[in-house]
């Protein structure tokens, strides 16, 4: 599912409500014209692009464990909190990671990019 109702406060982007996930669960957003992916690990949601550094893979499509997401094309690896490539994944590099908030009354999802 994509979500298409941006709505500002404050810096940040609706993008998504809490309902709209489970855990392990990836899900691609448009914000001011960026691909994002949102996942679900140990209940918290993590956000960071969604376009692979090495060849543009549709991160979105990959796998997560743990904190870990797999691209689906080569198979670059990295941590959702974050950005970072792991050790392991020498043909990729970081990419950025943005903050989510939460509201806790309705369970919409804020991205301050």
């Amino acid at each position: 599912m994509a979500y298409s109702n941006n709505i500002e406060k404050n810096n940040f982007t609706k993008v998504a409500n809490l309902k709209d996930f489970q855990e392990g669960s990836l899900m691609k957003v448009q914000v001011k014209g960026k691909s994002i992916v949102l996942a679900m690990v140990n209940g918290q949601i993590h956000a960071m692009n969604s376009v692979c550094s090495h060849q543009g893979g549709p991160l979105e499509e990959g796998t997560l464990e743990g904190y870990d997401i797999t691209c689906p094309l080569h198979y670059a690896v990295f941590d959702i909190r974050n950005g970072k490539v792991s050790d392991s994944t020498v043909w990729a590099t970081d990419l950025e990671s943005y903050e989510v908030k939460q509201d806790n009354k309705t369970g919409d999802l804020f991205l301050k990019l």
